[in-house]
């Protein structure tokens, strides 16, 4: 599960920069909703690690 955490977060931190520069570039509202969609990642992780999903070494 390591790996799906690891996934989960590559994938927030590329959507979030992604939409940032969006953002700033001044296509605001792709900008905010591709951060929203990344934001859906980070909280599948986040569920993912509170709940114990993943392996214990």
């Amino acid at each position: 599960m390591r790996l799906l955490r690891n996934i989960l977060n590559t994938i927030f931190v590329i959507g979030a920069a992604v939409g940032m520069i969006l953002y700033y570039m001044g296509q605001r509202e792709t900008g905010t909703y591709i951060i929203i969609g990344a934001m859906a990642f980070k909280f599948i992780e986040v569920v993912v690690r509170l709940l114990k999903l993943e392996d214990r070494n």
